[in-house]
Order: structure tokens, then C-alpha cells, then sequence
């Protein structure tokens, strides 16, 4: 693995919140909203997502999405930080093979972790394009990165 997917890679290991962009049901156009996740299996985002939220709607509808996971550096221009977008495909998983992980990062989702809109959905990667600073740009095919 070569250093810029190295990063790319621990970068969305050591997130909790990001960018979901999603198709929208109903205009047919992008559709952007923030939300937690941790990871699974090799890394790939896991967000535990309600059936109210527009974002749900739209993976139900047409299940492509990309994901946003960006490090902000601590003072000066955020376009400086890497910054690592995954496109994939969502799909709803099982609850018992991603809680645990889920909690440990997000204690605070117990309180509406067992509401029945609730569900854990996976985004399975296809790409990850890697944007690691001024000049250092890079796209993979996520077996190089997952």
C-alpha cells in the first residue's frame, strides 16, 4: 500500500462523522448531509441511519453514495488537510456484526439504537479518492486502500 492510501486509510479508521452523498428520490440530484459512522470489517464505513432521514430515502431508492472523510488540520486552511472521498454502494447490515463498534465510538447512539426506524447500513467501497495536501492527489480502487 502506497503512503498516500496509508493515510487515506487511517483517516477513515480514526473518523466518527463525515459527508454522505446520496441521489435524491425524488429531484434525481446530489444530496449531501453529515453523518457518524465507524468502521467494519476492513475499514469500510458503517452509519446507523433512520428511515425519516432523506439521506435513507435516497440509499433505499438507488443504493450509490459517496462518503467524505476529511482531516481538518488544527489552525490555517482546511483545503490543506487530507481529505478522502469513497464511492461505493449502501446496503443495510445486520445489527449484531456492527453495534459494538458502533457504540464504542458513538456511546451516545444507545439511547435510539433500538427504535425500530433505526437500522446499521454499510457502505461497501468501489473507489477512494485521496486528496493528502497541495499537489498530492490519487484515486484507487478500494482493494487498494480496504
Amino acid at each position: 500500500m502506497n503512503e498516500t492510501a496509508q493515510l487515506a486509510k487511517a483517516a477513515i479508521l480514526a473518523g466518527k462523522v463525515g459527508t454522505l452523498a446520496t441521489i435524491d428520490f425524488e429531484t434525481f440530484g446530489p444530496f449531501a448531509s453529515l453523518v457518524n459512522y465507524s468502521c467494519f470489517n476492513k475499514g469500510f464505513p458503517v452509519f446507523l441511519l433512520s428511515r425519516l432521514a432523506r439521506h435513507t430515502k435516497n440509499v433505499l431508492a438507488d443504493c450509490r453514495a459517496s462518503f467524505l472523510v476529511a482531516e481538518l488540520p488544527p489552525t490555517g486552511d482546511a483545503l490543506t488537510g487530507l481529505r478522502a472521498t469513497i464511492t461505493g454502494d449502501v446496503e443495510m447490515i445486520t445489527p449484531d456484526a456492527v453495534i459494538k463498534a458502533f457504540l464504542a465510538k458513538h456511546p451516545y447512539a444507545e439511547a435510539y439504537v433500538g427504535f425500530g426506524d433505526f437500522a446499521f447500513y454499510l457502505l461497501v467501497p468501489k473507489t477512494v479518492h485521496v486528496v493528502g495536501g497541495f499537489g498530492r492527489i490519487e484515486s484507487f480502487m478500494a482493494d487498494a486502500i480496504f
